[in-house]
């Protein structure tokens, strides 16, 4: 049967599957002057801790966080260090 059913559009073996962080989730759930990490993020209840995280520009960033993802839109850096923060990228573990 299954050498039967057609194969339907194109399955990359390699491809990364990101949790994805928004910054006015961050804003919401930690204060100003943390360092968020992966870590903290599990113990938040904001991700499981399997996969890579990515930070995305979604809501405004009043405090100043230094957070510390595996990936960041341009803009949630750019709006991270106009609030005060820092984005700094971590290495994935393989």
């Amino acid at each position: 049967l299954h050498r039967r059913m057609p194969k339907r559009g194109f399955h990359n073996p390699f491809r990364i599957e990101f949790e994805v962080v928004n910054l006015d989730t961050l804003a919401d759930r930690f204060d100003a002057g943390t360092v968020v990490t992966p870590e903290a993020l599990v113990a938040a209840g904001l991700i499981t801790g399997n996969s890579p995280v990515k930070v995305l520009a979604r809501g405004d960033m009043s405090k100043a966080l230094t957070v510390k993802a595996h990936k960041f839109s341009g803009k949630a850096a750019e709006k991270l260090a106009a609030a005060g923060g820092a984005a700094e990228v971590i290495e994935a573990t393989a």
